[in-house]
């Protein structure tokens, strides 16, 4: 009997030892219930505990702000910020410069693309590379235009080309030309002519073509190859924009002489000439090195070349130049 009794006192013992260490067990790895975390204590430093700058230090931090911080708000800071960006003095005029009879050879487009300007191209319509020219330009976001065979004074003794108007064509035969023209040239926001000394001046016939370019929303460009140009009057009557060429690049096809002409231009803008004005040059070797070397010069000068649709929308009216 005393022998149970000191059995069951040692077995009680025995599972009291074991349910106090299995509570210690419990509350030792007891976890956070899952997807609940406490969270951290964020300490917000206010503009009163921010620890105050020595004299010395403000002093100094001021020296260092930059001084675009001192423009004044308003519709031009956005201009002066670039302009001190940049480094170079903002635009003070606006030159497009047009190169014409693109379409017979891909080789000059591609040199004149590595040229960091936003030139417009002239292109002749049914040439070998005609649409080739168009899809690499439209590409590279250069502006298009279609160079437009218009009959000489000359002629027969000088052609035009593929695609030409005549004087003696009639309203049907002109359209039909026309719009054959611009369907192998996409990609066009306007026109100007390849030579037309004669069709440049009749009226009649240029304001049947101005009716069909501002019924396709494209404007014009006079090349100005004669001094009888009736364009003017005609876009009066039709109401499609027009502008006129002011110089030609390259009469003499002379490096120098190319490059005289340009160098002009930014001589003159520095000089107080701020109108806008229209360029037209041709693929020639002498005329893309001239451009290419007297870039960077009228970009310093304040000369920005632009695409020539932006000076007809600039001006908004007849007679641009």
């Amino acid at each position: 009997m005393k022998l149970l009794k000191s059995l069951f006192k040692g077995l009680l013992i025995f599972l009291i030892i074991i349910f106090i260490a299995a509570i210690i067990y419990v509350l030792q790895w007891k976890e956070e219930p899952a997807g609940i975390k406490m969270p951290k204590k964020e300490v917000k430093q206010t503009e009163k505990s921010k620890p105050a700058l020595p004299k010395a230090e403000k002093e100094k931090s001021a020296k260092e702000a930059p001084p675009l911080a001192k423009i004044p708000p308003g519709k031009d800071r956005e201009k002066i910020l670039l302009s001190k960006i940049g480094k170079l003095p903002l635009p003070q005029r606006q030159v497009a410069i047009i190169i014409d009879d693109i379409g017979n050879d891909l080789e000059p487009v591609r040199e004149l693309l590595k040229i960091d300007a936003d030139i417009t191209f002239a292109i002749l319509p049914l040439c070998s590379h005609s649409r080739d020219a168009a899809e690499q330009l439209h590409a590279a976001r250069r502006e298009i235009l279609l160079h437009l065979p218009m009959e000489p004074a000359s002629y027969p003794r000088e052609k035009p080309g593929k695609g030409a108007l005549f004087t003696d064509m009639n309203d049907t035969e002109l359209l039909f030309q026309l719009d054959s023209n611009l369907a192998s040239v996409p990609y066009v926001s306007g026109v100007n002519n390849h030579m037309g000394s004669k069709f440049m001046g009749n009226e009649e016939k240029l304001k049947l073509i101005f009716d069909r370019l501002k019924s396709k929303n494209l404007f014009f460009i006079d090349s100005r190859t004669t001094t009888n140009s009736k364009a003017l009057a005609a876009a009066e009557k039709s109401g499609v924009l027009l502008a006129s060429r002011k110089i030609f690049l390259d009469n003499k096809r002379d490096y120098q002489e190319i490059y005289k002409i340009l160098t002009g231009i930014a001589r003159d803008t520095e000089n107080g000439d701020v109108s806008s004005i229209i360029i037209i040059g041709h693929p020639y070797p002498e005329t893309i090195r001239a451009i290419k070397d007297a870039t960077k010069i009228l970009r310093e000068k304040g000369v920005a070349i632009v695409p020539v649709s932006k000076l007809i929308k600039d001006k908004g009216r007849h007679g641009s130049s």
